[in-house]
């Protein structure tokens, strides 16, 4: 049958129609595709102190904000902190240590160091917040630092303030205190990249991070695939976007603790893991290359490809700071050669007389 001219579609609607069809798809490819949530830098600069670096004596005078314990006391002064330190996109980086960690020459000063003679990163530094763990802690962050938090342990009395042994109550006590103040800063609205302070920054590893990815974390052992769950987290190195979803992901994982009581909070992200990604919670989960956010248990052997190196697989403060600083030195190493001596990949890390690194 002929159809009448009153009930063709007319040129302006069908160029319409697959305009929105172009669009909905390209939404679609995007938002499936798992390239970087911020731009990348496609060339890299002689980085700022590669050679002598100058380590101020103190840093700018700056107003600690007000304690937070389990009850989120001090909200308000925290929130004012976040929002000093945020970057444009309302994210910030976060790290935590107690006094023994914050002590001069200790891992802290290591940590902020790695910033200073990495690639294009010192910036970031500006948009660290450190949590306390102890007041101690606290006056060493902020002779160093502008973003300091003192955060009052969970359990009235305890001191956090000594170098923990691996696993003990007071290790796992200090590494589980640090969680519900993570939770809070997703609920203040912000997303969250969380460092321990025993890694080394080379890079920006921001590139990394998709924003496909309700969570992106580093890995101990990475098989291949960001989207298996059967990789091995750490979440030493782990990013949250500021979402409801992730709020309850933390909570539930905070809560989990019960369920394992003798360990600490990266084994139970492990044991739960497959929970946080099912219903109700759903929230989808990648795993960075271990060749990129690397760590001693899987490290990356390619100094042109790191952008960050975990003391992983090593136990004990005095073992973690000699290879920290040791990693530090190769890096410097690697950035004072010629990039056609770098691009060729044969200055790596030394690995005769480590404690750990291997």
């Amino acid at each position: 049958m002929a159809i009448s001219k009153s009930t063709q579609p007319s040129p302006v609607a069908i160029f319409l129609s697959g305009a929105a069809s172009a669009t909905a798809l390209l939404v679609f490819f995007y938002t499936a595709t798992a390239g970087p949530a911020w731009p990348t830098a496609t060339t890299e600069f002689t980085p700022q102190g590669s050679h002598a670096v100058a380590r101020p004596a103190s840093a700018p005078a700056t107003k600690a904000s007000s304690p937070t314990n389990a009850t989120g006391g001090g909200d308000d002064a925290f929130a004012r902190m976040l929002r000093r330190a945020a970057m444009e996109d309302r994210t910030v980086i976060m790290t935590s240590v107690n006094e023994a960690w914050a002590a001069e020459g200790s891992l802290l000063d290591s940590f902020l160091e790695s910033f200073r003679v990495g690639l294009n990163i010192s910036h970031l530094v500006k948009h660290i917040v450190v949590v306390a763990m102890d007041e101690g802690a606290l006056r060493r962050c902020r002779a160093v630092h502008p973003h300091c938090h003192l955060l009052l342990p969970d359990v009235h009395g305890l001191d956090l303030s000594g170098a923990k042994s691996y696993m003990t109550k007071e290790y796992l006590d200090l590494v589980w205190s640090k969680l519900r103040l993570q939770h809070r800063v997703l609920l203040l609205g912000y997303n969250l990249l969380f460092t321990d302070v025993d890694v080394a920054w080379f890079r920006d590893p921001r590139v990394h991070i998709t924003a496909a990815a309700d969570i992106t974390t580093s890995s101990d052992f990475y098989f291949g695939d960001p989207d298996d769950l059967g990789n091995y987290p750490n979440t030493g190195f782990i990013y949250f976007k500021a979402t409801a979803r992730n709020a309850r992901a933390m909570a539930y994982w905070h809560a989990a603790r019960a369920r394992f009581p003798e360990n600490h909070d990266q084994f139970v992200f492990n044991e739960i893991k497959r929970e946080l990604a099912a219903p109700p919670i759903g929230v989808r989960i990648r795993f960075v290359d271990s060749k990129h956010v690397s760590g001693f248990c899987q490290l990356g052997r390619d100094l042109n490809r790191i952008a960050t190196v975990h003391m992983t697989c090593c136990i004990g403060l005095e073992n973690k700071l000699h290879d920290l600083r040791r990693v530090v030195e190769d890096w410097r190493r690697y950035v004072s050669r010629p990039e056609w001596e770098r691009r060729a990949g044969k200055i790596g890390w030394r690995f005769e007389g480590g404690k750990c690194i291997h």
